[in-house]
């Protein structure tokens, strides 16, 4: 069961993580208002909060081993109050987070809607109806298990009259100690419920889809909350059965049911097949693309030397693993010093050559000497130059920690010897991967411009290149200090728990993420204007 719940949570803050880059970095700005986005948003918005609603961690709640029930005191210490209510909390601020990043209206007029949203208006009345009855199935339950007794665990080797080892049976807790706990995770689930509709059926429209297809929208919304807190619920119901069919000491019952555990998994299966409504496409002029958008910067990839330029651009991830395989296979000479650093720092230092390579030779072929290079504002996200100075500061006080163990632990290198100091390697690594980064940056920036390219596209090409270089230098470093901080977590004289070991994990899946995560190819619809640009361009100039 602890493996089990160690796995659910590295997956849990694996999905976040994917979530969150994906916000940050990876879904292209100008199709940030497109349908096709919107429809991405609201579904990994549900799929992330169905992951965190598990109810895994409190299957065993209020039950009571035999190990456990000769030092048992306080019937209260033993309840695990955060894998009861943490489920509840995070999959509603999951959808209160999903409804609170929707593309803002980015126009300068707003349209005014004078019109009183009522939450019941898109709320489905079967799925309504059904999540309400789940809810109250669940109290009354609840209500039967403040009065169910607690007992004792039989304790271990019991020997029967017949001279057989006796049945060992669990024991639980007074029933009004896990009804309180149960219901105040219930509690918590219905207010936040209400609060999160409230919420879906005030905030502002899209200004970029239609009315019917937001008021569809919001049916989605309220749909895949529902849902998820249906489940959040009939879990509750399987946590207090599990409970409820503990068998009583002294029985000779070896195995039970635990019915409400089943309905549990109906409610699961049928919330999990109840599919919300489709946002289609709507066919009024200026929306979703069905407007003419005629001549328009989509067509300055197709101009010149464009597409080429786009298809090299392209090849760039081909070129990068690579030199990445080779950078690794040429690291394995640098093990007897570096360690498993050695193939880690040499394949990213590779990539970032590569990149490095790939915008000297696009410049060679399609750029003049001389040529002006177009100005580049917010060249890259605000996040990537944060996120390389938190690992810098991460890394100086981890580097000056690990110089000052005896002994490394189980993800150790070997190091110079003599008198270097142990910090040293992981120093260099960190040290090359910021340079030739930060060289490799340099030159997007130095080099002309493109000479038969719209300087739209260039600025886009410069922008690209500028991204994969600062997102691997991000990456680098974040495994290095993943590396020097699970060092320390395995070295002998670590204090346990310390939690260096989930913090490192979390750099290095952090550091995968980043290297390993594609960047969309450039094709003319990356160019196309916002849906529904030309028919307000069209509008006000009718004015």
């Amino acid at each position: 069961m602890e493996v089990l719940i160690l796995l659910g949570m590295f997956g849990v803050i694996a999905a976040i993580a994917a979530y969150v880059i994906q916000r940050l970095f990876f879904w292209n700005k100008s199709q940030d208002r497109s349908l096709g986005h919107i429809r991405k948003h609201a579904l990994w918005t549900g799929i992330i909060a169905w992951a965190l609603s598990s109810l895994a961690g409190a299957a065993q709640a209020g039950i009571v081993t035999p190990a456990l029930s000769d030092v048992l005191g306080n019937p209260w210490d033993i309840l695990p109050w955060f894998a009861i209510v943490a489920p509840a909390v995070a999959a509603l601020v999951v959808h209160a987070i999903g409804q609170a990043t929707w593309p803002a209206p980015k126009s300068a007029r707003r349209t005014a809607v004078l019109q009183y949203r009522r939450i019941r208006d898109y709320v489905e009345p079967a799925l309504g109806w059904t999540v309400l009855g789940v809810f109250a199935l669940t109290a009354g339950v609840l209500a039967f298990l403040f009065f169910v007794p607690g007992f004792s665990a039989s304790p271990a080797g019991i020997i029967t009259d017949a001279g057989v080892p006796g049945m060992i049976h669990k024991g639980r807790v007074p029933g009004y100690v896990l009804a309180t706990a149960l219901a105040t995770g219930l509690a918590v689930l219905a207010g936040g419920t209400l609060l999160v509709m409230r919420l879906i059926a005030s905030r502002r429209s899209l200004a970029s889809l239609s009315a019917e297809q937001n008021t569809t929208l919001r049916i989605i919304g309220m749909n895949r909350l529902l849902r998820v807190s249906a489940t959040v619920a009939s879990g509750f119901v399987a946590v207090a059965g599990n409970f409820l069919f503990q068998p009583v000491p002294g029985s000779q019952t070896a195995s039970w049911t635990n019915w409400l555990g089943v309905a549990n998994v109906a409610v699961l299966l049928v919330m999990l097949y109840w599919k919300p409504p489709a946002l289609k496409e709507s066919t009024a002029p200026g929306v979703d693309g069905h407007q003419d958008t005629g001549p328009g910067p989509a067509t300055s990839l197709l101009l010149g030397d464009g597409p080429a330029a786009a298809r090299l651009t392209n090849s760039t991830p081909l070129a990068a693993a690579i030199a990445g395989i080779l950078g690794g296979l040429a690291g394995l000479l640098l093990t007897p010093w570096f360690g498993w650093l050695g193939p880690l720092a040499a394949a990213l230092v590779f990539v970032l050559l590569a990149h490095w390579g790939m915008e000297w030779l696009l410049r060679r072929n399609y750029a003049t000497p001389g040529t002006p290079r177009t100005p580049l504002k917010a060249a890259v996200p605000t996040t990537l130059p944060v996120a390389i100075l938190a690992a810098c500061l991460g890394l100086a006080p981890a580097l000056v920690a690990v110089n000052s163990i005896s002994q490394g632990g189980m993800y150790d290198w070997p190091g110079f010897g003599g008198a270097s100091p142990h910090a040293l390697v992981p120093l260099l690594c960190a040290a090359a991967i910021l340079c030739v980064g930060s060289a490799a940056a340099a030159t997007v920036f130095s080099l002309p411009g493109l000479t038969s390219v719209d300087p739209l596209l260039d600025r886009t090409l410069r922008r690209r290149t500028l991204f994969r270089i600062l997102r691997t230098v991000v990456g680098g470093l974040f495994a290095v200090l993943a590396g020097v901080l699970l060092n320390l977590a395995t070295a002998p004289r670590s204090s346990p728990g310390s939690g260096l070991g989930l913090v490192g994990a979390v750099c290095m899946l952090a550091a995968v993420i980043l290297c390993f995560y594609p960047l969309k190819d450039l094709t003319p619809a990356a160019f196309m204007p916002p849906a529904g640009a030309k028919a307000r361009r069209t509008t006000g100039s009718g004015r």
